[in-house]
């Protein structure tokens, strides 16, 4: 399978070299959400157009229209059939070019979240660690689009293990905005010199570059949207943020949640790329080619939602249990 890790390997080294109008060939293979949002934001980071882009395998055509490949770059829906399986077994490539665009997305992705949720014998959607997923989603588009200055790319999807009945949830997302290095230099933080220490500062929980950001609270502002005249005066406006509605702990929490829930984590920006397994150890390694942005691929078992709503029940029933005595 060509997860997130081959792709930041995969594309620089066969299309690094490559004018936009280039022929740009995807080779036969199978490829999971990671792969997926990775191609989509460095093919929008080159600029590489519609007809530039080939396949060698007509079943791989097949699929990456399916989930929406050139839709989302190009705004040309290029599936011919009706999407049945969108929103059951994945959600489609979805760009985050507005904070409309990242509240949709976000909106898009839990839905189809919860529709997962729903099948088979089993419900889950009132697991504690599936609560957590759908509000991770939420923090993580937000930070893309705020932090990122750069239009991000998102999807899911839930597919059956090789071994045995469970199924595997991956989230993804990626875009080749100001990456964790740069953006904590940007805000002035200090300390954090190489590409991993930057992974690692913003992955602790608490540190935040927008809470690092000194904003004066009192000076007088507009929304962002606003296009009238200046209502102040002549006196300096200045507009309202970028319409995010959080605080930039999404990694923590994303770091959190994959551990807690025994999930495979993959999260890279610059030169560096952290992966965290099952064990819940980190470990770091270079990448041959730096990653301007970041780049983020979640799976997590769907045994392990039904395990977190188990230990809920127990811990239910123990309290109920207490108020009897």
């Amino acid at each position: 399978m060509a997860s997130l890790i081959e792709a930041l390997d995969w594309l620089p080294r066969h299309f690094g070299a490559l004018k936009p109008t280039d022929e740009h060939c995807i080779p036969r293979g199978y490829y999971s959400p990671g792969f997926i949002a990775v191609l989509a934001a460095y093919l929008n980071h080159k600029g590489v157009r519609g007809d530039a882009l080939t396949y060698a395998c007509e079943q791989n055509q097949g699929y990456l229209a399916a989930v929406g490949l050139s839709r989302a770059l190009w705004g040309v829906d290029d599936y011919q059939y009706e999407r049945k399986n969108a929103g059951v077994n994945y959600a489609p490539l979805t760009p985050l070019a507005s904070q409309d665009a990242v509240d949709a997305a976000t909106a898009q992705i839990n839905s189809c979240l919860r529709a997962y949720a729903v099948q088979g014998a089993s419900d889950y959607s009132k697991s504690p660690a599936f609560k957590d997923l759908t509000h991770v989603v939420g923090e993580l588009h937000d930070n893309v689009w705020s932090h990122g200055l750069s239009t991000g790319f998102s999807t899911a999807q839930r597919q059956l293990l090789r071994k045995g009945p469970d199924h595997v949830i991956e989230f993804s997302l990626a875009d080749c905005g100001l990456g964790f290095l740069d953006e904590l230099k940007r805000s002035g933080i200090r300390g954090v010199h190489t590409s991993q220490e930057a992974i690692d500062w913003c992955i602790q929980e608490g540190n935040s570059s927008k809470l690092a950001t000194k904003v004066d609270e009192w000076a007088q502002s507009v929304p962002e949207d606003f296009l009238g005249g200046n209502s102040f005066g002549g006196a300096t406006v200045r507009p309202v943020g970028n319409g995010n509605h959080h605080q930039g702990l999404g990694l923590a929490k994303l770091v959190e949640l994959a551990k807690k829930y025994n999930g495979v984590l993959y999260l890279a920006s610059g030169n560096c790329v952290m992966r965290m397994l099952h064990s819940g150890a980190i470990k770091y390694r270079p990448l041959h080619s730096p990653w301007k942005g970041v780049a983020i691929s979640l799976s997590i078992k769907e045994s392990s939602f039904m395990a977190a709503k188990a230990d809920e029940a127990a811990d239910i029933d123990d309290i109920m249990n207490l108020l009897r005595r």
